[in-house]
């Protein structure tokens, strides 16, 4: 079995929720990536709107996982005004070159998740394997969507990379 990273920053919990899905199904390690400071409130929020906006790396907490002991790492993002959060960006940054085999996700209000995609794929270096969106909407019951059960068989079907997935859920928990 590969060994697989779910590395991640999430504000609102969304994100998060998402990860720990994917790293549960991929028996993958997680990785949450922490800004610094603080983000909460509406001080938070505006910070976080402009460093998107500006496309600003912020400092970030020291990993506990080198993304180059990973056979796969899988990044994933909110969608922050149509842009990848900034912590994320200092991550992909700080870690670019150890970046082979990448899967990419974000969770979104509902719109900018193509756009992000995108820009985290030329951040990274390399095209995705696997590409995954969902709304907010669609993360409480995600256990059940199609596209996270694409996203996982997209991963399962890499040559370079052994993914063992078992069944998927048929209802959220409880």
């Amino acid at each position: 079995m590969s060994r697989i990273l779910v590395v991640y920053h999430s504000r609102s919990g969304h994100t998060e929720f998402v990860a720990r899905q994917i790293a549960a199904r991929c028996h993958a390690d997680l990785e949450h990536i922490q800004d610094s400071r603080n983000l909460e409130g509406v001080p938070g929020y505006l910070r976080c709107a402009l460093e998107a906006i500006l496309g600003w790396r912020p400092p970030i907490e020291r990993a506990r996982h080198r993304p180059g002991d990973y056979d796969l790492v899988i990044v994933g993002t909110p969608v922050w005004f149509w842009s990848v959060a900034s912590p994320v960006r200092t991550w992909v940054q700080r870690h670019h070159a150890a970046l082979n085999n990448v899967a990419l996700f974000c969770t979104c209000g509902g719109s900018g998740h193509a756009k992000v995609l995108d820009d985290l794929e030329r951040l990274c270096g390399h095209p995705a394997l696997a590409r995954l969106a969902l709304t907010e909407r669609a993360v409480p019951q995600c256990q059940r969507d199609p596209a996270l059960r694409r996203f996982l068989l997209e991963l399962k079907r890499v040559p370079a990379v052994s993914v063992s997935l078992p069944p998927m859920q048929d209802q959220a928990p409880a």
